[in-house]
């Protein structure tokens, strides 16, 4: 039963001193402490509904943001498509599966946990492949960008039009929600 363990992330390259990184990696212990308690909840047969909700409503716009700045910035450079397929493939299924199981109605608890195992995976994939990576490859313009693109995500979603469930749709490069 995967979880992410986030302690001691980018220690090596100080990842976590660009602030997009670090907005990020913040978001992803939010995210993981929110999976490890609805992890609890469905093992032990607890009600889930307001820790799904919650879980949701942190995940769709983390999702959004990550594709419309870093994601956006790496595509702009050769050589990432098929790792950033990989990771859209990632987002894609956790809109299916966490983001699209209602809160009122409990889901199946197999189905629960195993998008929760695909979450912590794709969650470490970003941190200890992806961020360190980023930080090697961006240059301080490509950073601005990942930046500028964070404020206009988080502003979307501040907006109303990103959170809860089925929230976080593919936003392109220029941040606009894609199709």
């Amino acid at each position: 039963m995967p979880q992410a363990n986030l302690s001691g992330v980018c220690d090596y390259c100080d990842c976590r001193e660009l602030a997009p990184i670090k907005e990020l990696s913040d978001e992803h212990e939010r995210i993981s402490t929110l999976a490890a308690e609805l992890r609890r909840r469905v093992e032990s047969g607890q009600a889930t509904g307001a820790t799904l909700a919650s879980l949701q409503a942190a995940l769709g716009p983390h999702l959004a943001k990550e594709e419309a700045g870093l994601f956006a910035e790496l595509a702009r450079r050769p050589g990432f498509e098929q790792y950033l397929a990989e990771l859209l493939g990632d987002h894609e299924q956790a809109r299916a599966t966490l983001l699209a199981f209602p809160p009122a109605a409990p889901a199946p608890a197999p189905a629960v946990l195993g998008a929760l195992d695909d979450l912590a995976r794709h969650i470490e994939t970003e941190e200890y492949d992806l961020f360190p990576a980023s930080r090697m490859i961006l240059d301080d313009a490509g950073w601005h960008d990942v930046q500028v693109a964070h404020r206009r995500a988080d502003a979307h979603a501040a907006a109303g039009s990103s959170g809860g469930r089925g929230a976080g749709r593919r936003a392109d490069a220029t941040g606009t929600a894609g199709s």
